[in-house]
């Protein structure tokens, strides 16, 4: 399996995961010029932006310690279009990284 192909993976293991939390996923895959967000989802009064990080092990360190300032500030730039885009501006809004690592994953929320 390519990266590419586990990427895709790890994306519908997270979106699963999410809507059976009550979690709609009003995007995947969202891109602009900015970069690309790879799950946004609603839930009650809230926006979420997921960005999913797998890795096979904790070798080469955590998966949130693989973004860096450089693709928080993709992902924040490329945020602010969606909701621009959308004319969202009564929501609150949340940054979370669903981290797979294995067989095992879990979402953090308010990563940055």
């Amino acid at each position: 399996m390519n990266k590419g192909e586990k990427g895709k993976k790890g994306e519908e293991i997270a979106k699963r995961f999410l809507e059976g939390q009550g979690y709609k996923v009003i995007e995947q895959n969202y891109r602009t010029r900015f970069g690309e967000i790879d799950l946004i989802c609603e839930k009650g009064n809230s926006i979420i932006f997921v960005e999913v990080r797998q890795k096979s092990g904790r070798q080469f360190g955590e998966p949130v310690e693989s973004i860096d300032k450089r693709k928080i500030g993709k992902i924040k730039r490329t945020a602010e279009h969606f909701l621009s885009e959308r004319g969202i501006y009564e929501k609150e809004i949340r940054f979370d990284l669903f981290s797979i690592i294995g067989k095992k994953f879990e979402l953090i929320p308010n990563v940055f």
